[in-house]
C-alpha cells in the first residue's frame, strides 16, 4: 500500500527492512550483526563443561560450527554448565548455530569429546 508523503511525485515513502532467509525459507529481521566484522577462533573441547566465549557487551553475533568429523557437542548460551543432554545440540558433520543480538553478548559454555574442536566466529 502506498502512503502519501508530500503530495509531490513520488508520493510514496520507501522502507527497507533488513532481513535474512532462515532454514525454512522465512524472512527474518536482522540487526547489527550484518555490520559485524567476524573473528575466527578454535576451541578444543575436553569432555567437561568449559568456556566457549566470555561475555562481551560489544558483540552482536556468535556462530559456532561443529567439525565435519566431530562427535556431538552442546552449547549453553547462558554460560551455565553445559551438558550433552541439555543446551543447544550440535551434531557432527558441520552442524552450526547462530546467536545474534543481546543474547550474543552472554558468556557461553560448551561440552564435547576430548580433543575435538569447535570453530567459533564472533563479531
Amino acid at each position: 500500500m502506498d502512503y502519501p508523503v508530500s503530495g509531490k511525485a513520488p508520493n510514496v515513502a520507501e522502507a527497507v527492512v533488513p532481513h535474512a532467509i532462515d532454514g525454512s525459507g522465512n524472512a527474518v529481521p536482522v540487526g547489527n550483526e550484518d555490520a559485524a566484522t567476524l573473528t575466527k577462533a578454535s576451541v578444543t573441547m575436553t569432555g567437561v563443561s568449559a568456556a566457549l566465549v566470555g561475555a562481551s557487551a560489544s558483540r552482536s553475533i556468535v556462530i559456532v560450527v561443529n567439525g565435519a568429523t566431530n562427535s556431538p557437542a552442546a552449547v549453553d548460551p547462558t554460560g551455565g554448565t553445559a551438558a550433552l543432554d541439555a543446551g543447544i545440540q550440535l551434531v557432527g558433520g558441520g552442524d552450526m548455530m547462530r546467536i545474534t543480538g543481546k543474547a550474543a553478548q552472554s558468556a557461553m559454555t560448551q561440552i564435547g569429546t576430548n580433543g575435538e574442536k569447535l570453530t567459533v566466529y564472533t563479531g
